[in-house]
């Protein structure tokens, strides 16, 4: 079995994901499109100190991105679609068929309030497109009904995991739902898969997203999608292991070694190298980027222990509530604590921690630093970064 050298197999990895070069997937809405086809999913999340998690993760690779040509390839291409892979994500509306059983499964093992479901569904098909806020209570009303704001939101919510609803867009950051029918282009096919084609599929997104990965890497999504939606008797993570099996037997998948440990690379990766790094830059990483996210795999390949911090209380936190790695060139060199002040204009860096053997002189890197943040102050409508000078 062939030994990788760790190096290499990190910039298979950045390469994979468009972190090795500027507009590595071009510029513009087309750009964002082919973002979200090529990783596979884009995680949401909607803590907001700087910018929303999807923005940024989209921004680090589309110089250009505006978060209206997210928005415009959802509500108006209808080339992307939203759903959960490993946790709430923007999808490639051709993948659609893809997450059936994981609708399916959770609606077989939920249940929901037939009666809300009914009002909401028939609310939706009447009337169009509904938001949670549409079914607040009036002013004044005390009593309970099919129209108190909680039991109709998580209803709605069980409705959109389950596929009966879909998120249509969103206004501001707020879900409008819709029907399916009105959704999903009619010229997606939705045909329900097998199981074994769902588990080739995942194996074969994450395949093609990571380019490299254990089989721990490439079965990531597994856990999730038993814990919270198929509940099958046979682990889901079984039948992803098949597809990775059957993945090494037709030649899409090598096996090698990167620092001991058995991984699973695509033949053209292997085929490019050596990835030659051309001119370093600095790229703040957000803490759900596809390359940030699995922290096993940011250990293996960049020797950086990370933990997002907003989760752990105050006292124990060792670096800030939301830590972005710093990646310089193909190292990942440290982390900081950006808190965007909008009405301030201004970008405060409240922590700022390196690597140990980190040459934190190093001019060019400052430098990039220093317009890394300026770039990250422009997102977040700043005009001014305090706490850090190169």
């Amino acid at each position: 079995m062939q030994e990788l050298p760790v190096r290499d197999a990190r910039r298979i990895a950045l390469d994979a994901q468009g972190l090795l070069r500027p507009a590595a997937f071009g510029r513009g809405k087309q750009a964002v499109r082919k973002v979200i086809e090529e990783l596979g999913y884009v995680q949401i999340d909607t803590i907001s100190v700087v910018e929303r998690a999807h923005h940024h993760v989209l921004r680090t690779r589309v110089p250009n991105f505006s978060p209206a040509m997210l928005d415009r390839l959802q509500r108006k291409d209808r080339a992307v679609f939203e759903y959960w892979s490993h946790a709430a994500a923007y999808l490639p509306m051709e993948d659609y068929r893809y997450f059936q059983p994981m609708m399916e499964g959770y609606e077989k093992t939920r249940s929901i309030d037939k009666k809300l479901k009914k009002v909401i569904i028939d609310r939706i098909t009447a009337d169009g497109p509904v938001q949670s806020r549409d079914f607040e209570a009036p002013p004044g009303h005390k009593s309970g009904g099919w129209w108190d704001w909680k039991p109709a939101k998580q209803t709605l919510e069980q409705l959109f995991h389950s596929g009966q609803v879909m998120i249509s867009h969103r206004e501001g950051f707020q879900k409008v739902f819709d029907l399916p029918e009105r959704v999903v282009p009619s010229h997606i096919d939705t045909k329900r898969p097998t199981i074994d084609e769902f588990a080739r599929y995942f194996v074969r997104t994450w395949a093609r997203s990571m380019k490299i990965g254990t089989e721990w890497d490439l079965t990531f999504p597994a856990s999730t999608i038993q814990a919270h939606f198929m509940k099958r008797k046979t682990p889901v993570r079984k039948d992803f292991i098949k597809a990775i099996q059957e993945l090494v037997e037709d030649g899409g998948l090598i096996p090698v070694t990167v620092a001991g440990q058995k991984h699973y690379v695509v033949p053209e990766a292997l085929e490019q190298l050596p990835i030659r790094l051309g001119k370093r830059r600095v790229t703040l990483l957000n803490p759900f980027d596809n390359i940030v996210i699995n922290r096993r795999r940011l250990a293996t390949l960049f020797d950086f222990d990370y933990q997002i911090e907003c989760y752990v209380p105050e006292p124990k936190r060792q670096f800030g509530y939301f830590c972005l790695p710093i990646l310089w060139g193909d190292e990942v060199i440290g982390r900081l604590d950006p808190k965007a002040h909008r009405d301030k204009g201004v970008l405060e860096i409240k922590s700022l921690h390196f690597e140990d053997g980190t040459d934190i002189s190093d001019p060019q890197m400052r430098a990039a630093l220093a317009d890394a943040l300026a770039q990250l102050a422009v997102a977040n409508d700043c005009t001014e970064v305090k706490g850090f000078q190169a």
